[in-house]
């Protein structure tokens, strides 16, 4: 879609303030001539334009057109060198660090070669395909040849086109095999980028390894491996496996053994690794917590378990569950981090608070206390389950809380796309747990107890911070919702109640069900009138029935008096607008009986509190001023 030539353009360069640049006579500054210099233009040519606010000197720079082919050709090694890896390579003297050695360069501006080189590659209309498959090199005239060629080896270009065939291809062979035609999706996602050319075919292993707990072969087939698990219908592991080779169908069963002799060498490591695990009680790994650092000036793992168990028995009350409940929770809070440093959870990080479980019955601990050392993970991510049993949630409340608290005051906020310690992860799996469990629950104050524990001060700026960064999450997490709820009706609920997830989200489930009411452009514009006369008013003022002229102002205070008597529950939106729905009338006829600004000061400042008194009835319910139609 690029024109052959691009076309001549002035472009108009910012200088400094035009007060900086010329003096009050008008002459040029020592300012303005070393801009002027700088752009290498004229200095009497320099302008003063208003713009961004202010007067401005301005250079126009002409710059001329030129051919496409060589603006491309002189960009594009720039281009290529910000792509940046996790894990990069040098392979020769030109210093280039890339993913992979680069060989050749295929660069094409219609049937024009762009002259560039990058790597010590010099661009051509030359490139390969497959390794062992001919033409070894092809020659590309034109871009549209380039798809054509390619296909020809089997390559799919488009990675949607390419996961389909992956899809299709494995489901078959599931199909064939008797499995369940299940696929994970992020794991199609991962093996649709590292295959281009892609022929599934069936990997087996020994019935003896389904033995192993599910979790840690599964881990195996996909961390590892990136093969698909196959189940049973019922959900059960299968002792098969499908693979996604790149390449043809060739010496496949070749393939197929190379690949069951490595997973039978992980299966037998993951063995050895659980065997020497259960030699132990699950409790003997916990003085070795306190080798394992979570955060140098927060302590090793075993300190935090110290803060998780004190900031358990501080929650605790807030589910008010039964003595086994909370016997339970106290137990696995002293013992869920304890799999951190068994070889199984070392070797694969993932199988946290599964090997945990396992572990604890193997150690004689209750169900209820295992299932809660699983659970207080829960949920991993943002399509994963909640927990299910109170003992798991209070702990994982516990630990989240103690992490972020803690990260904060360290001075370890998350920032851009860093987040060493997974705080978003942290923020939004407490937000998914609250909610779920429709629990009533004040982060501030949760965040504050959690302070209380830590070996360093979170200050109140602290755990401010804290509670924005957790809101952030909240606010992610509500709009994200299948029932999509809208932007502004999120964002009035958060700005009154963004410190107890639950109750933001029935708030806002019934602030979008009076929006979507008939009556409701009666009932904004209603309490707009009170908000918009008295929100720049720098004084609250008080009111004094005795100094009422009109009887609207009497009727209108004795709504209010009805609307602030009646009985409301903490930040439902249903029972704000069902008391002040009956003050609607008054609040008309009073704006149409009474001049509110009165040049009496005294009179004035009685109307301005009545309706500062009416504004407050959505503090801590929402700020109905963000609303479209506000």
């Amino acid at each position: 879609g690029l024109a052959a030539r691009q076309p001549d353009r002035t472009n108009v360069v910012k200088g400094p303030p035009a007060d900086r640049a010329f003096d009050p006579a008008g002459n040029l500054t020592k300012a303005g001539e070393g801009f002027a210099r700088g752009k290498g233009i004229n200095p009497a040519d320099l302008q003063v334009r208003e713009m961004d606010g202010g007067r401005y000197a301005v250079a126009l720079v002409d710059e001329k057109g030129r051919a496409t082919l060589d603006v491309l050709a002189e960009a594009l090694p720039g281009l290529l060198s910000g792509l940046k890896f996790e894990k990069a390579m040098r392979w020769n003297s030109s210093g280039v660090a890339f993913s992979r050695p680069i060989r050749w360069i295929l660069a094409l501006y219609g049937a024009q070669v762009l002259p560039f080189s990058y790597a010590g590659v010099t661009a051509g209309r030359i490139t390969r395909g497959l390794r062992f498959r001919q033409p070894e090199e092809m020659e590309i005239a034109a871009p549209a040849a380039y798809y054509a060629a390619l296909r020809e080896q089997g390559i799919l270009l488009d990675p949607q086109e390419r996961a389909a065939e992956i899809e299709r291809q494995a489901k078959a062979l599931l199909r064939e095999n008797g499995a369940a035609e299940t696929l994970d999706a992020g794991l199609l996602d991962e093996v649709t980028a590292l295959v281009e050319a892609p022929t599934a075919l069936v990997g087996r292993f020994d019935d003896e390894h389904l033995r192993l707990p599910p979790e840690v072969l599964i881990s195996v087939m996909k961390k590892h491996q990136r093969y698909f698990p196959a189940y049973t219908p019922e959900g059960g592991l299968l002792p098969l496996f499908i693979v996604a080779r790149n390449g043809d169908g060739q010496y496949l069963d070749v393939v197929a053994d190379g690949n069951e002799q490595v997973i039978r060498a992980r299966f037998a490591d993951a063995a050895f690794f659980i065997n020497e695990d259960l030699k132990h009680k699950l409790e003997d790994f916990l003085p070795r917590l306190g080798t394992l650092t979570f955060q140098f000036k927060l302590g090793s793992m075993l300190d935090k378990t110290r803060r998780i168990q004190a900031l358990t028995e501080k929650l605790l009350p807030d589910l008010q569950v039964d003595a086994e409940t909370s016997a339970a929770a106290r137990r696995a809070a002293e013992l869920a981090k304890a799999d951190l440093v068994t070889n199984m959870v070392v070797e694969m990080t993932a199988l946290q608070g599964v090997m945990g479980r396992y572990y604890a019955l193997h150690s004689g601990e209750t169900p209820a206390v295992a299932e809660a050392i699983f659970e207080h993970y829960l949920p991993r991510s943002a399509d994963d389950i909640p927990p299910r049993g109170a003992a798991g949630l209070v702990v994982g409340l516990a630990d989240r809380l103690d992490s972020l608290a803690g990260l904060f005051a360290a001075g370890l906020a998350p920032s851009g796309t860093k987040d060493p310690f997974a705080q978003r992860r942290a923020a939004l799996g407490l937000v998914q747990a609250l909610i779920a469990w429709d629990m009533d629950f004040d982060l501030r104050r949760g965040l504050a107890q959690a302070a209380e524990g830590l070996p360093i001060e979170a200050s109140a700026q602290v755990q401010a911070a804290c509670l924005e960064f957790i809101a952030g999450r909240l606010r992610s997490y509500l709009m994200a919702l299948p029932e999509g709820l809208r932007y502004d009706i999120v964002d009035a609920v958060l700005a009154e109640q963004n410190t107890n997830p639950a109750r933001a989200l029935a708030a806002a489930r019934q602030l979008t069900q009076w929006v979507r009411r008939a009556d409701w452009n009666t009932i904004l514009p209603a309490y707009a009138r009170c908000v918009r006369i008295t929100r720049d008013q720098k004084e609250t003022f008080a009111v004094d029935p005795a100094r009422f002229e009109d009887p609207a102002e009497r009727e209108l205070y004795a709504a209010l008096q009805t609307a602030q008597a009646a009985s409301r529950a903490p930040g439902s939106v249903d029972d704000l607008f069902n008391a002040f729905l009956p003050m609607i009338p008054a609040i008309n006829r009073f704006f149409e009986a009474v001049m509110v600004m009165a040049e009496d000061p005294a009179l004035r400042a009685n109307r301005l509190g009545l309706l500062q008194e009416i504004a407050a009835l959505a503090r801590g319910v929402a700020d109905l001023s963000t609303l479209e139609g506000f």
